[in-house]
């Protein structure tokens, strides 16, 4: 959502050269990895952050001795793990930590420096809730249900179970924690005030606040507007291509008012089209508008219609007609915040959920909790989807037209296009999920209309591109999740392999469309067009992918949820000044109480961007939380290294204005050697075309040299213009929020495309990339498929410079 603007800030246009300079940005990300490196190594005193997959932030203070081993510092849990051996770890970590005899526990310490508590009030405190606390795990020996239910503490063992699993131990210090402060709201009251005790304890009085902070058994409560109706939830669910999306989309262009909110701002772009070029159901042409995190068309301030990503619903307005897509992403540890949302908050009085038939339970459970009707409609599948009865046997030379080859490193995607290229002749598009959308759609549009004969793709295509594939091709069912190569998840898996036979090879449909119309489905299959097929490029993976086919659905049961803007700040107000905002958001997730349905997430990008610009001053405590939810790729250092210069000009009053921005930061210097390049590249194919050199012609150096440098399209060239990118759509996004400052948005907005295009001209100019695998002989196929010998390696040839050049053009 947009947030309310902050104060203005007074401007000048002070020189930008010296927060700008491309030299300084490029020292300060190489330093900047360092000091992370570093920090990594370094810091064991605080439970780190998860590794990337398991997008999970632990509070830091958990990393204590009787977390136990190893595993206290970080690092995740085991596979599974058994109820009596999960309550025995609880009993061992009440006795070691919270039940503790003489000096407190270091985590405890850690947490009473944390809170800026006296760490004696908060040791007699935690002893007494081990005590009480002890008999109400289940299977206590000295525990009964009469104990239990007295105490009022409650063990949610099916969390706690899923969140050991992923953080290891420190989970248990976050459970204990969460249940501590809600045993100490009700059975440690503040005690009445006094002439002689006018004031309670600080250190009490603070514990009640963070008790009453963490408290979100009823978020619903954040939205009394749609409280005050019942509304009337419809569940559309189905596979890919079942029409679920099209039929909540004509109740849309049916209603008077109404918003469509989906997961990717393609799919709100297509919407957006759809309606106005009135092509959903039989109403005509309708106005819509567009918003989006970083961009908003308003056609007409008084339409009806609107069509967003699903953070910007407008969850304040009153319609007739909500549609949320990919309703299972409710799940999601990281965005899944924004479905909760949308789900309790959204003022309609039908509110269309479309997705997959996991999350069917768990809607219906929130529904009865909301007081709300649910309807559900199930749909199947269009166009039949088989999986074939044997691999490609590692043969790249079987693939053909109308295939997509899945692979999971962005390396390996160009190793995949040279090799199919190479082996059949057949021209090859990618998309990845480093791409940025625009460019994205633009390849899978140029695959559907036959410009190019294959696609190779990540992990990506399974979710915002409708692509007209006959065949999907798994090149593994591992990738590599920071940590080790793992299994695709079953649900992953399935996904991917419905994109096959999505449309009739024929049909002519934009491919960021929502589910297809079932007539036009109808009218495509009647035509022998749309078999999906999905098989495996080596026979060893083969038979998990006909085994994940054929599992049930992994059902979502819980509902990711976040904490408003006020708590935050009133959790800032409470803690220690110096308290870094990763600690806060940190904290904020493992006091948080929800009902069993819910589980606190959503805030390792705030916090992580948030300690980025902990420097940056002067900021207000508003201002830091907005930069804390831009759209910030952490792993990139340049986006990194922008954000913080972003914020510094921010804090100085100083406007970003384009042209020198851009100029400092080499964006347009880059763009031209794209145009030169290309030119060499068209120049060097046009004479390639229309000269037959004799069998014997020799090209001269000069001419080799020509040719050579028509092959300057990078892997690096291309990820510096994917990082460009990135920082224009974080400048566009903050355009919205902090006017004032980022003011120059149509000059952002037309670079912005400039460099679009410029990784376009690239994507189709890279010819060379070589895959680098070294975790496994799995990952070095593409390369041994399209590799020839080199020189050194051809028997008793010597070196030929010439040669080895005449290769490589």
């Amino acid at each position: 959502m947009l947030l309310p603007a902050p104060p203005p800030r007074s401007l000048s246009l002070l020189p930008l050269a010296r927060a700008f300079s491309a030299a300084p940005l490029a020292r300060r990300a190489a330093s900047q990895q360092k000091q992370q490196h570093s920090k990594r190594q370094g810091n064991s005193h605080y439970a780190r952050s998860s590794p990337p997959h398991t997008h999970r932030q632990r509070y830091p203070g958990a990393n204590s001795r009787g977390g136990g081993g190893a595993a206290g510092r970080g690092r995740p849990g085991p596979s599974s793990i058994a109820t009596p051996q999960l309550v025995s770890k609880l009993e061992h970590h009440l006795e070691q930590v919270w039940a503790k005899h003489g000096a407190p526990a270091r985590s405890l310490r850690q947490l009473a420096t944390d809170l800026g508590v006296d760490v004696r009030t908060l040791a007699r405190l935690a002893n007494q809730f081990a005590h009480a606390a002890q008999p109400t795990l289940p299977g206590a020996a000295d525990g009964d249900d009469l104990q239990q239910q007295s105490s009022g503490i409650e063990w949610d063992l099916d969390a706690i179970r899923a969140a050991y699993i992923a953080d290891g131990p420190d989970a248990l210090f976050n459970a204990t924690l969460a249940t501590f402060l809600a045993w100490l709201r009700v059975h440690v009251p503040l005690p009445t005030p006094t002439r002689a005790h006018p004031l309670p304890d600080p250190g009490l009085s603070k514990l009640h606040q963070l008790a009453a902070i963490a408290d979100r058994r009823f978020a619903y409560e954040d939205f009394p507007d749609a409280r005050q109706r019942r509304r009337r939830l419809i569940l559309h669910v189905g596979p890919t291509n079942s029409g679920k999306t099209h039929s909540a989309l004509v109740a849309l262009a049916r209603a008077r008012t109404g918003a469509y909110a989906g997961p990717l701002r393609l799919l709100a772009h297509e919407v957006f089209a759809r309606f106005n070029e009135g092509k959903i159901g039989d109403e005509g042409k309708r106005t819509c508008n567009l918003v989006t995190g970083e961009e908003q068309r308003i056609l007409d301030p008084d339409a009806g219609l609107q069509s967003c990503t699903v953070e910007m619903f407008p969850l304040s307005k009153r319609l007739d007609v909500g549609v949320v897509d990919e309703i299972q992403m409710i799940g999601d540890p990281q965005r899944g915040t924004a479905w909760t949302s949308a789900v309790i908050g959204a003022l309609c009085d039908e509110l269309h959920l479309c997705g997959e038939e996991s999350v069917v339970d768990l809607v219906q459970k929130i529904a009865a909790e909301l007081g709300d009707e649910c309807v559900v409609k199930r749909y199947q599948r269009l166009s039949p989807l088989v999986v074939a009865d044997s691999s490609l046997g590692g043969d790249l030379s079987r693939i053909r037209k109308g295939d997509c080859v899945v692979t999971f490193s962005r390396s390996n995607i160009f190793a995949f296009k040279r090799a199919v290229e190479e082996k059949t002749g057949l021209r090859v598009a990618v998309a990845y999920g480093g791409l940025p959308p625009e460019v994205r759609e633009e390849q899978a549009r140029a695959f559907n209309e036959g410009s190019y004969d294959v696609l190779v793709a990540s992990d990506a295509v399974g979710m915002g591109l409708n692509l007209k594939i006959r065949r999907i091709v798994f090149e593994s069912l591992h990738k590599w999740d920071g940590r080790q190569e793992i299994r695709l998840p079953t649900p992953q898996i399935k996904q991917i392999a419905g994109r096959a036979g999505r449309y009739g090879l024929h049909t002519p449909v934009s491919p960021s469309a929502p589910d297809l119309d079932p007539a036009e489905a109808a009218d495509a299959q009647s035509a022998g067009d749309v078999l999906g097929e999905a098989t495996t490029l080596d026979a060893v993976d083969l038979p998990i992918l006909q085994d994940a086919m054929k599992q049930p659905t992994v059902q979502v049961t819980q509902a990711s949820l976040s904490a408003p803007f006020d708590s935050f700040k009133a959790l800032f107000a409470l803690l220690p000044p110096t308290t870094p905002l990763s600690r806060i958001f940190a904290l904020s997730r493992a006091i948080t109480r929800t009902k069993p349905h819910y589980r606190a997430t959503g805030t390792v990008q705030l916090g992580e961007v948030g300690d980025k610009i902990a420097a940056v001053k002067p900021l207000t405590f508003f201002e830091r939380y907005t930069f804390g939810l831009a759209p910030v790729n952490t792993r990139d250092a340049l986006v990194v290294d922008t954000l913080v210069r972003f914020a510094e000009s921010y804090a100085r009053g100083e406007k970003i204005l384009m042209d020198q921005w851009g100029d400092e930061m080499g964006i347009y210097d880059l763009l031209d050697r794209v145009a030169d390049a290309a030119a060499q590249q068209e120049l060097a194919r046009r004479e390639s075309s229309s000269s037959s050199p004799q069998p014997d012609w020799k090209p001269t150096a000069a001419a080799l040299l020509t040719r050579r440098q028509a092959a300057v399209f990078t892997p690096q060239m291309l990820q510096s213009l994917e990082s460009y990118h990135r920082c224009l759509t974080l400048y566009l996004w903050l355009s919205y929020r902090l006017a004032p400052i980022f003011c120059d948005q149509p000059a952002a907005r037309e670079l912005r495309n400039r460099v679009e295009k410029a990784i376009e001209t690239a994507l189709a100019g890279i010819r060379f990339e070589r895959v680098d695998r070294s975790r496994g002989a799995k990952r070095n196929k593409a390369r041994f498929a399209a590799q020839e010998p080199t020189p050194t390696e051809e028997a008793g040839r010597p070196l030929d410079f010439l040669s080895m050049l005449e290769k490589q053009v």
